[in-house]
Order: structure tokens, then C-alpha cells, then sequence
């Protein structure tokens, strides 16, 4: 076997590959939003001066509550192209 041409013709489809996983990821996988990040915003600016948490604790307990959301709503295609694109960066850093 020739690793030349081997190489040569598994180039085009982990290209490919990676690409569709780009893709597949990016569609649909925002985190928050900007109209979720806005109203969680708006929360933390009307935060009671006297409450127990501080305006940040309560932004950031908005915008968790709203990712752990969004984490359930993932549909299998979503998670499945996330971890392999997580993969893919790992493979190529490393």
C-alpha cells in the first residue's frame, strides 16, 4: 500500500468530515441567546440593593438556569456533533 496516495485520497473526506461537524454543531447549538442574556440582564439591574445575592450571582444564576435549558432541549444530532468537533479540536491541539 502507498501512504502517499493513501493520504491523498483520505485528505478530501476527513475534510469533509469535519466540516459537517463544524456545521451540524453550529446550527442550532447557541448557548444563550441575546433576548435570554437581555432579560437576565434586566433581572440583575431590578436585583433588590438589600437581597442576599449580588447582582452577578443573580445574572449568573439566570444565565445557568437558561444553558441548562438549552442543554436539555439538545437534540441527539446536536450532542452527537458537538463531542465530535470537541474531539476533532483535542485530536488537532494535541
Amino acid at each position: 500500500m502507498n501512504n502517499p496516495d493513501t493520504y491523498r485520497k483520505l485528505k478530501p473526506l476527513a475534510t469533509a468530515l469535519v466540516m459537517v461537524a463544524i456545521v451540524a454543531s453550529v446550527n442550532g447549538c447557541s448557548s444563550v441567546t441575546t433576548g435570554q442574556t437581555d432579560h437576565c440582564i434586566e433581572q440583575a439591574n431590578n436585583a433588590d440593593v438589600l437581597g442576599v445575592s449580588t447582582a452577578d450571582e443573580q445574572l449568573n444564576a439566570c444565565l445557568e438556569t437558561y444553558q441548562m435549558r438549552r442543554n436539555e432541549e439538545r437534540t441527539f444530532g446536536e450532542a452527537l456533533a458537538e463531542e465530535v468537533l470537541i474531539s476533532v479540536i483535542d485530536l488537532i491541539t494535541d
